[in-house]
């Protein structure tokens, strides 16, 4: 479905582990280079039906502001995303926790006036719907968030604790922060007394998005606390463990968006093959009925039967660290969209019951795939 396909939500960042870390929620990646030579990917998220395009740009505000402009004019994707690390600078913050940035503030301008530093503050807000999906979709206890959050570094005093959300101001800027003392944190704290934590891109990535009036928001991972300890914690893992976090908030905000979004455009092609073909719903939901069908081995089987007899390299791309639901979906996405969805459906029927006979579940996959 990728090739070629328009994405519908772009997430930036600005380091590898950023990158990578959002790269790790998708399949079926393919690059796309831009004439002046930026090149993106653009992939599926399981379960999600919208193409995902990301991009790595590299540190700082400008370079933020010039690419986030040239994704947009690019690509045109209906929502914007900076996802990536960020210093704490609240106390109330833990080493790993999230901040969704109810607004940006470019805390850089100001007049030098004898008595010191005026400030001229600049603040962009987030996007209403996305803050809103954000919210829908973050909230402590739901499966599709603390799912996608990989396993990390322990917390600080050794419990394994699940991220917290905090939908709060950031600050930002082209300094990077590491000093509990210094006269940027005071200014900090007198003028921006409500960000919570700092971090370098999100100013410039916000002033272009609302320049180019396309819906954005920032996410960002502590990874440190911008008080001097940053290359300890940095050393301790928490920089990865912070990029996988935001990275696993942000794909469960574009699937919320995905899923509650109300304008659906399907040609007419896609129309008749979903008239001809169950949905990935119908299909993920009769395979659940195998009662081992979420076990890693059992879904390893499957794929491997189903690439022997429907002749796959990459039996429908599916990684092994997919979460037991998405992986449900990916087969039966990948089955409905292939060129013989009918063959593929009576190789799916064969392979479980050949792999685990179950006459109930069988006879309600058989009704499913109208076989």
């Amino acid at each position: 479905m990728v090739t070629g396909a328009k994405p519908r939500a772009a997430v930036l960042t600005a380091l590898p582990e950023e990158y990578e870390a959002v790269r790790s929620h998708l399949v079926r990646l393919e690059k796309r280079p831009h004439r002046l030579g930026t090149v993106v990917e653009v992939g599926e998220s399981p379960g999600c039906p919208w193409p995902v395009a990301i991009a790595e740009f590299g540190e700082g505000g400008r370079t933020a502001a010039a690419l986030t402009e040239r994704i947009v004019t690019w690509l045109e994707p209906e929502v914007l995303f900076f996802t990536g690390i960020a210093g704490g600078l609240k106390e109330d913050l833990a080493l790993g926790d999230v901040v969704v940035a109810a607004k940006v503030h470019a805390y850089g301008g100001g007049k030098q006036a004898p008595d010191g530093l005026l400030a001229r503050p600049e603040a962009w807000p987030a996007a209403h719907a996305l803050e809103q999906a954000a919210r829908s979709a973050l909230r402590q206890g739901e499966s599709h968030w603390a799912g996608r959050v990989p396993a990390g570094p322990p917390a600080p005093d050794g419990a394994a604790k699940p991220p917290r959300v905090h939908f709060k101001p950031l600050a930002s800027g082209d300094v990077l922060l590491n000093s509990s003392d210094c006269a940027l944190r005071d200014q900090l704290h007198r003028t921006y007394n409500d960000a919570v934590a700092i971090e370098m891109e999100s100013a410039g990535f916000a002033h272009a998005a609302h320049l180019a009036g396309c819906p954005s928001l920032a996410v960002r991972g502590i990874s440190d606390r911008a008080d001097g300890s940053k290359y300890d914690t940095d050393g301790r893992g928490y920089r990865e463990r912070a990029a996988a976090h935001a990275a696993a908030a942000v794909m469960a905000v574009i699937a919320e968006l995905a899923r509650f979004r109300t304008t659906t455009e399907h040609s007419p092609a896609a129309a008749t093959a979903s008239s001809r073909t169950p949905s990935d719903v119908q299909v993920a939901d009769a395979l659940e009925e195998f009662t081992d069908m979420a076990g890693l081995e059992f879904r390893r089987n499957v794929l491997a039967m189903l690439r022997d007899r429907l002749a796959l390299t990459h039996p429908l791309g599916i990684p092994e660290q997919t979460m037991a639901r998405d992986h449900l979906m990916l087969i039966a996405r990948g089955l409905r969209q292939s060129r013989e969805p009918s063959a593929a459906q009576r190789a799916l029927y064969g392979v479980m019951a050949d792999l685990r006979p179950n006459d109930r579940a069988l006879v309600r996959l058989h009704d499913v795939l109208g076989l």
